[in-house]
């Protein structure tokens, strides 16, 4: 009878091997017993059950089945349940919580992308790189009238709105364009923000005299329509907005307006209140916005560095140690 840890991953078909690829496996079993998703599909209830009555530890990724209040009582050695995607909010009950089990995600790993997401954002805009694809291939001409004027990132005021991981992961990627870079988020110190060679700013400030403006904040009740009208109309002509995070950042029909005007360029990967962006939304036709379907997170060829994230994850909490970045309850409760 095996004597080491026993853990379930949930994963199934094209993710069971991007997400939890060979390499991710072989780590897994270097150290535990590792049992697979044998259904092909997302466990029901009594499926979970049946498959963690014994499990130490949990791997789930994106399609993760729901850990009930139920399902996690006929679980009483589980300890971690290790999400190798961003929100937990979903699947999880608070029940997990009260049990004391660790939850953790892929946080960190998924902010590098974001981060390499908002600086391409932020070059494509400046550029105006949409503009002069779509002439050379629907128009004759060499020349475009309509496009730029381009600019370069070098030298620019940078300001972010939000100081998490994305927002530090994009400042790190700033530092060859020599930028000056400001930073509004009221809960993180200035010498935080001085480690990465920026300064804190307010909101006012950012939105008035920044070039660039990338939105980096969670998505809480406090944060909802963050850029309403009147904040919108503070942004200085011929500057870029970047919103790689939530939504619900901006409200949707103040910024419309305010695009029309054709004051600044926009590059946006997420949406509100719907996802899919609905194909007769007026931002679809607006030719000074850049829009992506909400791809800022890891490609799937390094899908496997949020798998591999995951089971380092549950190596530490079976070796009696708690992960940097395990959620909390309170955490949990403001997630989206």
């Amino acid at each position: 009878m095996s004597l080491r840890p026993r853990v379930f991953v949930t994963a199934f078909g094209d993710l069971a091997e991007t997400v939890y690829a060979k390499r991710v496996r072989d780590e897994l079993e270097s150290f535990a017993e590792a049992r697979y998703n044998d259904l092909g599909r997302k466990p029901e209830e009594a499926e979970l059950i049946e498959r963690i009555a014994d499990a130490d530890a949990c791997l789930t990724t994106w399609g993760a089945p729901q850990f009930t209040e139920r399902a996690l009582a006929a679980a009483p050695r589980l300890r971690i349940i290790a999400h190798a995607a961003g929100t937990v909010k979903p699947f999880i009950s608070p029940a997990a919580f009260e049990r004391g089990i660790i939850i953790t995600n892929a946080a960190g790993v998924i902010a590098r992308y974001v981060g390499e997401m908002a600086l391409l954002l932020s070059l494509a805009c400046l550029r105006d790189l949409p503009t002069y694809n779509r002439a050379l291939k629907e128009e004759d001409g060499w020349q475009v009238p309509g496009a730029g004027p381009a600019d370069t990132l070098r030298e620019k005021r940078v300001g972010l709105i939000g100081f998490g991981a994305t927002g530090r992961e994009f400042a790190g990627l700033l530092g060859p364009f020599k930028v000056e870079l400001l930073c509004y988020d009221p809960v993180v110190p200035a010498e935080v923000m001085a480690e990465y060679g920026a300064r804190p700013a307010t909101m006012d400030e950012i939105l008035r005299t920044c070039d660039v403006i990338s939105l980096h904040a969670a998505s809480l009740p406090s944060t909802r329509g963050l850029l309403n009208a009147e904040r919108l109309a503070m942004i200085r002509d011929g500057a870029v907005l970047v919103n790689t995070a939530r939504g619900a950042l901006i409200e949707m029909e103040a910024l419309v307006a305010e695009l029309r005007k054709n004051r600044f360029r926009a590059a946006l990967d997420v949406f509100d209140p719907e996802e899919p962006l609905p194909p007769s939304h007026a931002l679809r036709s607006l030719p000074n916005v850049i829009l992506t379907p909400h791809v800022s997170g890891p490609v799937p060829t390094r899908y496997w560095e949020m798998g591999l994230h995951a089971v380092q994850n549950v190596r530490i909490v079976l070796s009696g140690g708690r992960p940097a970045g395990a959620i909390t309850a309170e955490q949990f409760e403001t997630m989206a």
